[in-house]
């Protein structure tokens, strides 16, 4: 795409993909792959979803989980090759963490440009600024989505669809029922300071808890600051990235999200000043990115025609319909609390079917990311980015598949060769 001069948007795709996040990214590339004509939309002037609007810091689920300190990915091909060109640009490498836990520390700036490179590589069009608003449903298709570009009103009129957006949007605007809780995971805000004194990770942390506990007791910290912590991998030449975990409630109430929003900036404005006037380690610490956006781990869900379960994750079910694999253990943040971590068996991992990507209910829609068809157990292993990435590529393969008439089952077959995870049965 020449990106010299303004581009029109092409509003008859065979691919309409909705949210430019990693599994949005992911979706172009493979609908690219099969040969499909593809416009993404994103909402916000910048791709890469979360990872780059909460700044994760971190990408988990490319590695298996191994007592060994060497990273084994559990997919190969875009997979990968994304990771790869991620730890060059970040100049990171992988972390060995506690309990055979392995993951690819990066840097927000290097994942958004990566970013920006793929899809200008493999979409024919991108729309910035685009809200999704409306779209027309006849009997079983999705006929047309209705969208705000930078506030000029378009239609597009996709032979089928991927919702990436994270929200299930396209969900929530057919109206159809989806896979709901009362309370979604906890929330964090991500920030980074710069000017630290010179000291190690360990330290730090150390140093951290300590602080944290003592302004908690001396009430000259806020109790809701509890769980701040230092983002592994993070620490170097003087800066760091730190993540607080939000103590609210996640939930479809209306307008939540903005009073999470405030309450989290607030809190770290107070974390940092106490800090400041506490330590050697932060007197000279200054503010230097906080993320546009509170991470948000889960929400509703779209219901496919398979639901991936806790009990599919936990006993490493297989699958012949295979389009990912799924290798990190089942994390899960209550607001308030330390997460907690359900784990597999080591050197395993589980199959996510095709079916967990592809609507029960409409015929042309498809999806990834941490919106796909899974339990709330099981979303909160698949959700992370390496497997968004991964779900991705297959939804926008399965979509580009059947916008052009070509065989499903010949295309799981190539996708599970792209990936290199060609199913083996169970003994």
């Amino acid at each position: 795409m020449n990106i010299s001069s303004s581009q029109p948007l092409l509003t008859q795709p065979d691919v309409l993909i909705v949210g430019g996040g990693i599994a949005g990214l992911g979706a172009a590339l493979g609908a690219a792959e099969e040969g499909a004509k593809v416009t993404l939309l994103e909402k916000n002037g910048f791709l890469g979803g979360k990872a780059t609007a909460a700044y994760v810091g971190t990408v988990c689920g490319l590695y298996y989980r191994s007592e060994s300190p060497r990273p084994r990915f559990v997919m190969g091909g875009p997979i990968k090759a994304f990771a790869e060109q991620l730890q060059a640009q970040s100049r990171t490498r992988p972390i060995s963490y506690r309990n055979g836990l392995h993951f690819l520390p990066y840097d927000r700036f290097a994942f958004l440009f990566i970013c920006d490179k793929w899809a200008l590589q493999h979409a024919d069009s991108i729309g910035l600024h685009a809200y999704v608003h409306g779209l027309s449903v006849d009997e079983r298709q999705i006929t047309a989505v209705n969208a705000l570009v930078y506030h000029q009103p378009v239609v597009f009129m996709p032979h089928t669809v991927v919702d990436t957006s994270g929200e299930a949007v396209i969900a929530r605007l057919s109206g159809m029922s989806m896979l709901k809780s009362d309370e979604y995971q906890a929330s964090a805000l991500v920030f980074s300071l710069l000017g630290l004194a010179a000291v190690d990770q360990n330290t730090i942390s150390l140093a951290l808890i300590r602080l944290v506990q003592k302004g908690i007791a001396s009430e000259n910290l806020p109790p809701d600051c509890r769980r701040l912590s230092v983002v592994p991998g993070s620490v170097k030449n003087g800066k760091a990235l730190f993540k607080l975990g939000v103590p609210l409630s996640v939930n479809d109430k209306l307008n939540q999200m903005t009073y999470i929003e405030l309450y989290a900036r607030q809190l770290v404005r107070q974390a940092i000043a106490y800090l400041q006037m506490q330590s050697e380690i932060f007197r000279d610490a200054q503010l230097e990115i906080l993320a546009p956006e509170v991470g948000i781990r889960t929400g509703p869900r779209h219901e496919g025609r398979y639901l991936l379960t806790e009990s599919d994750v936990m006993a490493c079910r297989k699958n012949s319909d295979t389009i990912t694999r799924g290798a990190w253990p089942i994390e899960k943040w209550a607001p308030g609390d330390n997460p907690v971590m359900t784990y597999f068996a080591l050197d395993d991992y589980y199959d996510i079917p095709a079916d967990t990507l592809q609507s029960a209910q409409l015929d042309n829609l498809f999806f990834a990311g941490r919106n796909i068809s899974a339990d709330e157990e099981a979303v909160a292993s698949a959700r992370v980015i390496g497997a968004s990435l991964a779900t991705g590529y297959a939804a926008g393969r399965l979509a580009a598949a059947q916008a052009l008439g070509k065989p499903r089952g010949q295309t799981i077959a190539a996708i599970q060769r792209a990936l290199e995870i060609t199913y083996t049965a169970p003994s």
